[in-house]
């Protein structure tokens, strides 16, 4: 009870949220929906949302491939009534069947949050997972997912380090993301 009471009055300091654990992909899926990837990716859009053989529900794994044992998270979009590809739920991956993962290097989310086109895309492509047609015919709305994660990490002021990761790389390019250009994308 003397727990929940301090974490109740707020004396109780959470550790900061690290960049894609499950808090954060719940965050981000928040986010998707607040930006124009349900219409770009829905069925008005480019129908991204029944690609990949799947038909209304698509699953985003989305890691960070230089963390030594970091949790995978997960993001499921499906397709609301409208045809809208909306994000239903966003946490830790539950192991089961998956259309797309992307697992770029924490240096590269970082670098993708300021524009992400087609000559960045050679960057994503270890360990990438889905079909390449596809999502190089829908890369403008993938900059979009990269400029809402790294915007919700810098507004949050996430923890970007991890096990493997070049601490001092990958704040030199949180320092360069040009965040006039990341507002621009968000827009």
């Amino acid at each position: 009870m003397f727990t929940t009471l301090l974490i109740l009055s707020g004396i109780v300091n959470a550790a900061p949220a690290k960049l894609l654990d499950a808090d954060f992909a719940a965050e981000l899926c928040t986010r998707w929906n607040n930006t124009k990837l349900p219409a770009s990716l829905g069925r008005s859009g480019s129908a991204w949302v029944d690609s990949a053989g799947s038909k209304g529900h698509q699953k985003m794994v989305i890691s960070r491939r230089d963390c030594q044992n970091f949790q995978k998270v997960m993001l499921v979009i499906e397709a609301d009534a409208s045809g809208a590809a909306m994000c239903t739920s966003g946490g830790a991956f539950d192991g089961g069947d998956f259309q797309w993962k992307f697992e770029p290097t924490t240096e590269q989310w970082a670098d993708f949050g300021d524009g992400f086109g087609v000559m960045k895309m050679p960057g994503i492509m270890n360990g990438f997972v889905g079909p390449y047609p596809t999502a190089a015919a829908n890369i403008s709305s993938f900059q979009i997912f990269f400029a809402a994660a790294a915007n919700l990490a810098l507004e949050a002021k996430v923890d970007w380090s991890c096990t493997g990761a070049d601490g001092d790389d990958v704040k030199d390019e949180i320092a360069s993301i040009d965040r006039k250009d990341m507002a621009n994308i968000l827009r």
